[in-house]
């Protein structure tokens, strides 16, 4: 029997400098000031320059979770998209909660380092 899936997205775009939520991405242990589920993440760099994509996966409850983070420049402003893809049983249960948490993933990021 296959398991459910679920997934959402999340873009915004801000003022703030580059290389400043790059590193509060790098920043495994410091997960825990912004993210609404995780207090801490192994980020592996998927593609870093003009473009930053970094991935986190988490096993927690039953269910593997793929995170995306994406940082482009765009005008003069950073384009910031979270990717997330949850699978197993107990998303059913979990992806309404999940998703109002997240909602505001990318502002309390931000707010983590100002």
């Amino acid at each position: 029997m296959m398991r459910p899936v679920w997934q959402f997205e999340l873009v915004r775009d801000t003022n703030a400098p580059f290389h400043l939520v790059r590193d509060a991405l790098l920043d495994g242990p410091g997960y825990r000031r912004w993210h609404p589920r995780c207090r801490k993440a192994d980020p592996q760099i998927v593609e870093d320059g003009e473009r930053f994509m970094a991935l986190c996966r988490f096993d927690s409850f039953g269910i593997e979770e793929d995170a995306w983070y994406i940082i482009e420049k765009q005008e003069g402003r950073l384009l910031l998209t979270y990717r997330n893809r949850f699978k197993g049983w107990p998303v059913i249960i979990f992806m309404g909660w999940w998703r109002i948490r997240s909602e505001r993933l990318w502002e309390r990021l931000i707010e983590s380092f100002i």
